[in-house]
């Protein structure tokens, strides 16, 4: 039983202890799933009532979880295309604790509305609190999603059209962890023909101190000032891309950059099976000194972002998955002496590149890339 999940339950004891009728827990083994459902249904038990004419599923005295094991690469709630979610009170609270278990899923556009708050905590780092396709999401009145994740607070797929993606309006807000805060928490994909808008991202930053968290509010609740220019300024800089050159050595751990020893790994790069394995790791730390490498024990995976798409390797596994793709190997992922390492053909396809950029010297066993 993880720590949140033992938090979770704590809270809801003492939620049901204060006040016996008003909470109630539920498992899910099954995802309450809206998209084809055309006629109204409810659960007071569970605390939901979904009407279908409006498509609006209204939570009260919510308390889900999805326990391990359930709804594997799922979501906990389904919504179809242009769903509203109403939240009514501040007993609200959905769990997942499953591998890449989605808390909610909108096949579009998606709302949410009320004056009551809402938790939604994913144990997985391939999980999103709030995925949806295309979008956009918006969040009206006073409604408080906080959220704990493992992986994204949200995530949209495919964006499109140049109206805003995220828009947070009125007293809403979106809180999660300052532990969390990354460049990916909040994520959105597009194909390469979409152009970002310039308003994609409608709401402000801003951080409460007290609960040492992140808060998305409306742009008139945050003063603006000169850092906000100052990032788009960095933003506008990392456009521009340096080539530089690595060497790997077979047998040594040293891995130059530009000529000068730049990282030393725990363990050196090997040949096996005619493939060169390399240090997944260490060729990240070289090319990026902030690429984190996130080791998973529950899921016995390894997850890192590449061109802002999750990736996440699994030892001995055929494939790897990338972004919402499956791609197959050419040889699995191995762990050696705690070190993940991927052959070199392998770590072209996830790092985007091209075999013109490649050199192999087989008289001194060295790897040379430019990128």
């Amino acid at each position: 039983m993880t720590k949140k999940y033992l938090c979770g339950v704590v809270s809801a004891a003492v939620l049901m202890g204060a006040c016996p009728t008003a909470v109630f827990a539920a498992d899910l083994e099954k995802p309450l799933d809206f998209r084809s459902m055309t006629e109204d249904a409810a659960d007071t038990v569970a605390g939901w009532a979904w009407d279908a004419s409006s498509q609006t599923l209204t939570v009260e005295n919510l308390f889900l979880t999805v326990p391990q094991g359930k709804l594997e690469e799922r979501a906990a709630i389904y919504l179809p295309d242009e769903s509203t979610v109403r939240v009514n009170g501040s007993n609200n609270s959905l769990n997942t604790l499953s591998y890449h278990c989605d808390g909610i899923y909108c096949e579009g556009e998606l709302t949410f509305e009320g004056k009551g708050k809402l938790k939604i905590m994913t144990d997985s780092y391939s999980a999103s609190a709030i995925y949806a396709k295309q979008g956009p999401v918006t969040f009206y009145d006073s409604v408080e999603i906080a959220t704990d994740p493992d992986g994204h607070v949200i995530y949209i797929e495919k964006a499109k059209g140049k109206n805003p993606i995220i828009s947070v309006q009125d007293d809403a807000k979106v809180t999660f962890p300052k532990d969390n805060a990354n460049k990916n928490s909040i994520l959105v994909t597009k194909s390469s023909s979409t152009k970002q808008g310039e308003n994609w991202f409608d709401y402000a930053e801003a951080y409460d101190e007290f609960d040492d968290t992140i808060e998305l509010v409306a742009k008139n609740k945050v003063k603006t000032d000169d850092k906000t220019d100052e990032k788009k300024d960095e933003t506008k800089t990392d456009e521009t891309k340096t080539t530089n050159t690595y060497q790997l050595t077979i047998g040594r751990a040293d891995i130059l950059k530009n000529g000068a020893v730049s990282h030393t790994a725990d363990v050196a790069p090997y040949i096996k099976n005619g493939y060169t394995m390399l240090p997944l790791r260490a060729l990240l730390a070289v090319s990026n000194p902030a690429q984190e490498v996130k080791w998973s024990a529950t899921e016995n995976a390894a997850y890192t972002f590449v061109n802002d798409k999750l990736t996440m390797l699994t030892p001995n596994a055929a494939t790897y998955k990338k972004g919402t793709e499956t791609i197959k190997l050419s040889t699995p992922a191995e762990l050696k002496d705690g070190r993940l390492f991927v052959s070199l053909r392998d770590w072209m396809s996830l790092m985007e590149i091209e075999g013109a950029q490649l050199d192999w010297n087989s008289a001194t066993k060295t790897v040379t890339l430019k990128y």
